[in-house]
């Protein structure tokens, strides 16, 4: 069957509030807040979108609420270049996440309100559609289409990629059912208790999956494939951290654009290191994905080209904007939201 798409990505997207502060605030106490950013975000959201900037053909299953976060969240995937033709819209809100990054601990924590999971039909998660793909990308977050889409990728031979953020009730179907597995280093903690990380990634290996990697934050990654070929990559360094939220979705876009290409396993792994890491010098899990060209300079000389990331600064810096009415009264713009089109940023 052509392929009509590199990469489906099956998830809810969310709508975050990314905020540096000093630290967070104890019990009846203040910290200062150094900036904030209205973004979307999600998981396997967040790696389509990187995948689409560095130049990937994708396309988006799932739900988003009737909501203004709602409506963002799907004009944002357009302004990244995703396919929202099978983004549906359900009566409700949309799940809204305040991203915390701390400037003292380089820690990051977050606070959420679940919106929208409702159930998506047979007919809205098609068979051809899924079959027209070469790669689908999913994540541990709850959603509807999940299992029906990996069975129909597993039926057609589309490769299934995961990202193990967390150690969930169906990550045994997920790891089992998987082509590409990424996890984290907390579920890399629900099974098991040493570092032997690319022993052990061979081990996850021989449960179904192709490829096992583990992401380490600070400590780099490992991996290990189904032909013997292993890695264990240190992280990049030079540049300051401002937040790690979304380091790993942006990891799993840059490993899934790398493989795509044919590249081998090891220097997959270093391309989406570098995708990350790019990401985490700014604020929010998507404001700094880079291009392609990008990535390769930086793998070249260690220099990050912040030219094309500053306007999408400003942009999710500005998309709340509100409007004075009168003397007493703020009213919002285009109910709260403000929304700007594609070549803004």
């Amino acid at each position: 069957m052509e392929k009509v798409y590199d990469v489906i990505g099956v998830e809810n997207p969310i709508m975050d509030f990314a905020v540096s502060i000093d630290r967070l605030p104890k019990t009846d106490s203040m910290s200062i807040m150094h900036d904030y950013l209205w973004q979307s975000g999600g998981n396997a959201s967040s790696a389509i979108a990187a995948l689409a900037r560095l130049g990937a053909k994708c396309s988006m299953l799932g739900v988003v609420g009737t909501d203004e976060f709602g409506t963002f969240c799907r004009d944002d995937m357009v302004r990244h270049g995703v396919d929202v033709s099978h983004l549906y819209t359900q009566e409700g809100g949309t799940t809204f996440t305040i991203c915390l990054a701390e400037e003292e601990t380089k820690g990051r924590s977050f606070l959420g309100k679940m919106g929208v999971n409702g159930p998506l039909t047979d007919v809205q998660v098609e068979e051809s559609y899924i079959a027209g793909a070469r790669y689908i990308h999913t994540s541990m977050i709850e959603c509807s289409a999940k299992k029906r889409a990996v069975e129909l990728a597993r039926k057609n031979g589309v490769l299934v990629s995961v990202d193990g953020g967390a150690y969930t009730a169906e990550a045994d179907f997920l790891v089992t059912n998987s082509d590409i597995l990424i996890i984290s280093e907390e579920f890399y903690g629900a099974l098991f208790d040493d570092g032997n990380y690319v022993e052990n990634c061979r081990q996850l290996v021989e449960k179904g999956p192709q490829i096992v990697i583990v992401t380490l934050g600070s400590k780099g990654c490992a991996g290990a494939d189904r032909s013997g070929n292993t890695f264990r990559l240190p992280p990049f360094s030079g540049h300051k951290i401002v937040d790690t939220t979304g380091a790993g979705d942006v990891f799993h876009g840059g490993f899934l654009y790398a493989h795509s290409q044919g590249w081998e396993l090891e220097y997959c792994a270093r391309f989406a290191s570098a995708v990350s890491y790019i990401n985490c010098t700014s604020l929010g899990g998507r404001v700094g994905i880079p291009d392609r060209a990008m990535v390769e300079q930086f793998l070249k000389d260690n220099t990050i080209d912040y030219t094309g990331i500053e306007p999408r600064k400003a942009f999710y810096r500005s998309v709340m904007k509100f409007n004075k009415t009168s003397e007493n009264s703020l009213t919002s713009t285009g109910g709260g939201m403000k929304r700007l089109e594609a070549a803004e940023y």
